[in-house]
C-alpha cells in the first residue's frame, strides 16, 4: 500500500508542477505511464510466480530471448528493435535475465535447459546492443544468480541495504559529475560528449527551480539538442526528474526506488536477492540513459519484483527441495 501511495504522490506532484507552470500534463507522460506500468508489472509478476517451474513459461522466456536477439540482428542503427533504442533493449534483456534466474530457483536441475537457453539469449542480447552500462549491470546480476542457485542465502535484508547504498551513491556520483564545468578526462572516455552537454543542460534547468522543477517535458525546450528525438531527454533519470520536478520529485523517485527493494524483500531470500539486484541494476542504468520512458522496461522490472515478492506464498519450492528422480513429478515439501 505504501508503494502505491508513493507512486500516486509522484504522479500528483508531477501533474501539479506541470499545471502550475503552464507546462500541462500529458496522459502519455512517463511520469504517468511508468508508475502505471510498474504497478501492472508487479501484479502480473505475482500471478506469474505460481508458474515459476512451468515449462511453458520457460519456453516463453526463451522465445522472448530470441525476439531480443533477432531484433538486434535484423534491424539497422539507430532504432534497434524491439524497443527502437539499443540501451532500452539491453535494459529489457537484463530484466529477462532476472526472470530466468527466478525460474531457475524453482526448477530442478534436469529441467533447466530452456531457462538456461533463455538466460544465455538475454545476455547475448545485452552484448549485441553494445550497451556498456547494460553489460556493467548485467554481469553482476548473472554472478548473483549463479551464486544463489549454487548456495541459497538465508538472509535477504543485506540486499536491500546494499542496493540502497549503490542506488544513492550512483545518483550522487552522476549529479556531482554533471555539476562540474567539464567532464574529467576519464569520464570523457566513458561517457560521450553528447551526454556531457545533455547533463549540463539538465543541471542548468534544475538550478532555475531547484525545489519544484520546471515541469514535465520542460527539458526538451532547455537543450539545443532537442531537434533529434534521441537527444530530447537528459539521458539520466535523476537529472531529468530533478530538472523537471525538482528535489521534491527526486525525493519521491528515491522513495519509490527504496520501496521496490522492500517489495522484493517480501519474498524468499534467494528470489528477493535476485530481484533486488535486478531493480538496482535498472535504477543505476537509468542514471546514465533514458530508460524509464520505455513502458516495457518498467513493466518487466515490475514483473520481477512481483514474482519475487509472491515467492513466499505462491507455493513454489526451491530447486533442491524438489524430487528430481527420473520419471517422478516435482514434489513440494
Amino acid at each position: 500500500m505504501a508503494g502505491l501511495v508513493l507512486l500516486a504522490a509522484w504522479i500528483t506532484w508531477s501533474a501539479v508542477v506541470g499545471l502550475r507552470l503552464d507546462q500541462g500534463f500529458s496522459l502519455t507522460s512517463p511520469y504517468l505511464v511508468a508508475p502505471i506500468a510498474l504497478v501492472l508489472g508487479v501484479a502480473g509478476g505475482q500471478a506469474l510466480a505460481r508458474y515459476a517451474g512451468d515449462s511453458r513459461l520457460h519456453l516463453a522466456l526463451a522465445l522472448a530471448g530470441v525476439v531480443l536477439v533477432l531484433g538486434v540482428l535484423l534491424t539497422k542503427e539507430p532504432g534497434k528493435e524491439p524497443l527502437g533504442y539499443a540501451n532500452a533493449n539491453a535494459a529489457l534483456a537484463v530484466q529477462l535475465v532476472a526472470m530466468c534466474g527466478l525460474g531457475l530457483l524453482s526448477t530442478p536441475r534436469g529441467r533447466r535447459g530452456s531457462l538456461l537457453a533463455a538466460l544465455g539469449l538475454a545476455v547475448v542480447a545485452v552484448a549485441l546492443n553494445r550497451s556498456a552500462a547494460g553489460v556493467a549491470v548485467c554481469l553482476p546480476l548473472v554472478l548473483v544468480i549463479g551464486g544463489v542457485c549454487w548456495r541459497k542465502p538465508v538472509h535477504r535484508w543485506w540486499s536491500v541495504v546494499l542496493g540502497t547504498l549503490i542506488a544513492v551513491g550512483g545518483a550522487a556520483f552522476i549529479l556531482r559529475l554533471a555539476q562540474g564545468p567539464t567532464f574529467p578526462s576519464w569520464a570523457r572516455g566513458t561517457f560521450d560528449t553528447v551526454r556531457e552537454q545533455l547533463w549540463h543542460d539538465a543541471v542548468a534547468l534544475w538550478e532555475r527551480r531547484p525545489i519544484t522543477g520546471s515541469g514535465p517535458g520542460s527539458f526538451r525546450d532547455a537543450t539545443a539538442l532537442s531537434n533529434d528525438p534521441d537527444t530530447s531527454t537528459a539521458h539520466s533519470s535523476v537529472l531529468q526528474i530533478g530538472a523537471e520536478t525538482g528535489w521534491v520529485g527526486v525525493t519521491l523517485f528515491g522513495l519509490v526506488g527504496f520501496a521496490g527493494l522492500l517489495w522484493a524483500a517480501r519474498g524468499k531470500a534467494p528470489q528477493a536477492v535476485v530481484a533486488a539486484v535486478a531493480w538496482t541494476a535498472l535504477l543505476v542504468h537509468s542514471y546514465a540513459d533514458h530508460l524509464l520512458e520505455f513502458a516495457p522496461v518498467v513493466l518487466t522490472a515490475g514483473v520481477v519484483l512481483g514474482w519475487a515478492a509472491a515467492s513466499i506464498r505462491s507455493g513454489q519450492a526451491d530447486s533442491e527441495e524438489l524430487d528430481v528422480s527420473e520419471g517422478e513429478r516435482p514434489v513440494t515439501r
